[in-house]
């Protein structure tokens, strides 16, 4: 049996309604009842913030697909406190985990250069990370950029840029290099890896073949949407303006719009690994990704 935290998340959503194709159990961690007509899946109330509930909710399970992120989930004047919580929550599952013999964690997670200076945000999903593969319980880790899909948090941000500023202001992040990757590529990894060995106990990072710039990013969206678009360089990084700006405009949290803002100066390029000969699929260009996330 498998166990879905954040089901009701961008990621969550879209894995369990590709898990519920296979025929799977499946077990939901919500925090609110909620019921399913599929008899193959069932919903178990719990808050991994409780180590009892994460304990009830991982007996008898095999697979864990652990998509919990606390960022933007702190009160007022609490907002920097995110990597605690998220420490807490992952001790907490690993722990229960431990006592069901839970067999492998599957986790997404941001994708980084080691060799720089992670923002707060990068280093919180690093830690999550490292308290996984030194669990001993077997894993499989993805690690992403950009994902390119409506309702996921970077391409909202994106798309209000795009939409609502005739000329865009870029920051000392604009040559700054990333590998965006299309959700339902995301989700085909993360589904089908349950079925595939030599995935255990190995981290991949997974983005399409184009590597750009995020100004090349945005000018690229642009152009799909027909739009003209003006850039103007302004020295600095000015992060607690535009999250305030950007936090009106879009439907993202301006805490979440932030953090996201602060790790623009990290680069978020793929190592070569041996992906397309374990999955034999290539992610769709970017600009294909666009195209499917703009219908």
């Amino acid at each position: 049996m498998i166990l879905l935290t954040g089901a009701t998340g961008f990621i969550g959503s879209r894995v369990l309604q590709a898990l519920s194709g296979k025929n799977l159990q499946i077990r939901c961690l919500v925090r609110k009842q909620n019921y399913s007509h599929d008899p193959n899946i069932t919903y178990v109330t719990g808050d991994v913030l409780d180590h009892d509930s994460l304990v009830a909710a991982t007996a008898g399970i095999e697979t864990v697909y652990y998509f919990i992120h606390m960022m933007g989930n702190q009160p007022q004047g609490e907002q920097e406190k995110f990597d605690i919580l998220d420490r807490t929550a992952i001790e907490n599952m690993v722990e229960a985990c431990k006592l069901n013999g839970v067999r492998r964690i599957i986790h997404l997670t941001g994708m980084r250069n080691p060799n720089e200076k992670l923002s707060h945000h990068l280093r919180s999903r690093k830690e999550v990370e490292d308290i996984i593969r030194n669990s001993g319980i077997g894993y499989t880790i993805f690690r992403a950029s950009v994902i390119i899909g409506r309702g996921g948090a970077a391409f909202d941000i994106l798309d209000t840029v795009v939409k609502k500023f005739p000329i865009i202001p870029v920051f000392d992040w604009e040559d700054i290099h990333v590998q965006p990757i299309f959700i339902d590529d995301v989700v085909k990894y993360l589904v089908e890896c349950l079925d595939k060995e030599e995935t255990m106990n190995k981290c991949y990072d997974i983005g399409c073949s184009q590597v750009l710039t995020y100004k090349e990013l945005i000018r690229q969206y642009a152009q799909e949407l027909g739009l003209k678009r003006t850039f103007i360089r302004i020295p600095g990084s000015w992060h607690w303006i535009s999250s305030m700006v950007l936090g009106k405009l879009s439907p993202v949290d301006p805490n979440i719009v932030y953090w996201l803002i602060e790790s623009l100066q990290n680069s978020m390029v793929c190592e070569q690994d041996d992906l397309n000969s374990i999955f034999g699929f290539e992610p769709v260009p970017f600009r294909e990704s666009l195209r499917r996330s703009i219908i």
